[in-house]
């Protein structure tokens, strides 16, 4: 499949607006048809299944952290809360993995979808602290499932050339960048004009619609492995791999820097004295900006190769993070939060692809479940040291912090496209 397709049906828009004769018009409209008669309708289809799942995570956090903290819950039980969300993909990511190789990744997608519906249903049905807990692990662990097996059913799909997956695992994040904007508002609507188990229940019907698609979808299967064939595990194969190791630990730094960014922007924004409005706005741009990169990755994925995206992706995050404790307005606040937004979100696609294209495709999963089990212990950990840096120091250790790791990360993956280079020309 030709991933510039959907580039190129955009630049056909903007060119028919500008065309005034009727055959120019003509000329477009015929274009435009071909165009999206070539799309692949696998990966749509999982855009729009990852776009409804993911409101658990994007809807069910706010949800869950707004019910604990007016019940009159403390600070540190609200957290534990959000993190519960990341916490049992953190923990079990690599077993599941494990598992979508030797059953493939269509039931576990299935079953997956269905924890989320019946983590979502308990709160629903009776409101409470330890329902919400119960939700909170059953989402985070659904979840984790679904990203898992979508990963391995992409990895499986025909592309034209091998930079064209990297725009497919670009596409595949949209539905969820999608879902993490309109996510938390939909919820906040349910709650101020209902109540907490209508948010609840209508998070339930949103991926309960997911769950069905699944089943009208094309789900790509993969290479399966046997429960006893004897092969090295993905950690083994990480110990003796430098290339391998390289891409794990810049997978780590990509997660740190976004789950860091996120949690350090409004304690500078309560620094700095602005409001809950103008710090939402601030991340808005954000997630604006890994929108719109990963828009055009079918484009930038044939443009460089993965090691020299990630090489400039993560030098732009180390001068961002270094700049943000000087920004003094607003507005240069939300520019550097829309070039971060661009840096980060090009990030996981690239180290997927990577990855994927690294490892032997009877261990997709596996490699894909260890990634997000360390990236989640990087995020988990590096906000925890971050919150308690600053409570003793300040942010400007932490930002300049976080820039060091970035700017170790750009000159590591340097080393990767140095190294790919020589293997290419022996």
């Amino acid at each position: 499949m030709d991933c510039s397709i959907y580039c190129y049906a955009l630049l056909l828009v903007y060119r028919y607006t500008c065309f005034k004769t009727a055959k120019h018009r003509l000329y477009i409209m015929i274009n435009l048809s071909r165009t999206f008669s070539r799309i692949n309708p696998q990966i749509i289809s999982l855009v729009m299944i990852s776009l409804l799942a993911h409101v658990t995570l994007s809807g069910g956090r706010v949800a869950s952290s707004l019910y604990v903290l007016q019940e009159g819950h403390s600070e540190l039980v609200a957290g534990l809360t959000y993190g519960l969300y990341s916490l049992m993909p953190a923990l079990l990511s690599l077993y599941i993995g494990q598992w979508v190789d030797r059953v493939g990744p269509r039931l576990i997608m299935r079953l997956s979808l269905i924890t989320i519906v019946l983590g979502l249903l308990l709160p629903a049905l009776h409101l409470s602290l330890v329902s919400i807990l119960m939700c909170a692990a059953l989402s985070g662990l659904g979840f984790g499932g679904y990203i898992l097996s979508a990963h391995v059913s992409v990895s499986q799909m025909k592309v034209a050339q091998d930079a064209d997956r990297t725009a497919l695992f670009g596409w595949l994040q949209m539905g969820t960048a999608v879902s993490a904007v309109l996510g938390p508002s939909f919820v906040g609507l349910l709650i101020d004009n209902g109540n907490f188990s209508i948010a609840y229940a209508c998070l339930a019907l949103i991926v309960g619609g997911g769950l069905f698609w699944s089943f009208r979808a094309s789900i790509l299967e993969g290479v399966r492995t046997a429960k006893d064939s004897k092969r090295s595990n993905i950690v083994q194969d990480v110990v003796k791999d430098p290339a391998l190791r390289r891409i794990y630990l810049l997978s780590m730094a990509v997660y740190l820097a976004w789950d860091c960014f996120g949690f350090m922007i409004p304690v500078l924004g309560s620094e700095r004295g602005y409001s809950a409005s103008a710090i939402g706005l601030v991340l808005s741009f954000f997630a604006a900006g890994t929108f719109i990169v990963r828009a055009l990755l079918p484009w930038l994925s044939r443009k460089s190769t993965e090691w020299r995206t990630l090489c400039i992706s993560c030098a732009l995050a180390a001068v961002v993070f270094f700049l943000l404790p000087f920004a003094d307005s607003l507005f240069l606040l939300t520019v550097l939060s829309l070039a971060f937004g661009l840096s980060a979100g090009v990030g996981h696609p690239n180290v997927l692809n990577l990855l994927l294209r690294t490892v032997s495709s009877n261990k997709s999963g596996e490699a894909s479940g260890l990634r997000i089990m360390t990236g989640n212990l990087a995020g988990l950990l590096g906000t925890a040291t971050c919150g308690a840096v600053t409570a003793a120091a300040g942010v400007l250790p932490v930002f300049m912090g976080i820039a060091a790791i970035m700017s170790v990360s750009s000159w590591q993956a340097n080393r990767g496209q140095q190294k790919g280079a020589k293997n290419t020309e022996n």
